[in-house]
């Protein structure tokens, strides 16, 4: 899919050819997104975005490299970085490949190309390139990746977004499900004499039905209904109890 970008420069709506450059101001752009939420590239400012695109919902490399995002996601907030997925799938296949993967960031759909189009990313038979790009809170591109490894550009990504917004680089916490049972010589990872009730979500962890950290508004949880356009529906409050007659 990389070999897209030889296909010839995209001629950008700006006037200029090719991927916008380092340096540009990126194109004030929207979309919707998995969950049909509005996504416009420049209320984002004030922080760093990251934008990456890439081919196809579902193939192996695509879904690599989401969820290496995925994984990374609760730093890129502490981190104060936005991140976007772009391709040009249908937004019904955008919500089946975020439930799947567990998706806790924006996929945006981009059936007509605007998006591709406005960053120059070049497209073949309805796919998208694999390119990713760095904007600074100004609003403009800090830096282009058009040759990307999947498994690893996350973490590429996180150390130069971070340098971007002036954050320290959060650190990686540990692999999930390699930490002991609490037991002997295991205790468990809570306060002193207060042990964590069992089904107790661990650090960075989301409770299920709550709202995922850094979602656009409106968004829903990974695998929870799609809400109303103004936010997540919710249950009418039981009757008061009538009061005891003396």
């Amino acid at each position: 899919m990389v070999s897209l970008l030889a296909c010839g420069a995209v001629q950008r709506p700006d006037g200029g050819q090719g991927l916008l450059p380092v340096g540009s101001p990126a194109p004030d752009v929207f979309a919707a997104d998995q969950h049909g939420a509005i996504q416009r590239l420049s209320d984002q400012r004030g922080r760093a975005v990251v934008v990456y695109f890439y081919p196809k919902d579902g193939t192996p490399g695509c879904t690599e490299e989401a969820c290496a995002f995925r994984d990374a996601w609760d730093r890129f907030t502490q981190a104060n970085v936005q991140v976007f997925g772009v391709s040009s799938d249908s937004r019904e296949s955008h919500e089946m490949f975020a439930n799947q993967n567990k998706l806790p960031f924006p996929i945006l759909v981009d059936t007509d190309h605007t998006w591709a189009t406005a960053f120059g990313v070049p497209t073949k038979l309805g796919a998208t390139a694999r390119v990713t790009f760095l904007i600074d809170p100004d609003g403009r591109v800090a830096k282009v990746y058009p040759d990307v490894d999947p498994g690893v550009h996350a973490e590429e990504v996180l150390k130069d977004a971070a340098q971007l917004t002036g954050a320290a680089l959060p650190v990686a916490p540990a692999a999930s499900g390699s930490a002991a049972p609490a037991g002997a010589g295991n205790p468990a990872p809570a306060g002193a004499g207060n042990p964590a009730p069992a089904g107790t979500p661990g650090a960075g962890a989301v409770a299920p039905g709550a709202a995922t950290p850094g979602a656009a508004p409106g968004a829903a949880a990974p695998g929870a209904a799609t809400p109303v356009a103004t936010g997540a529906v919710l249950p009418p409050a039981p009757p008061a109890a009538t009061p005891a007659r003396r």
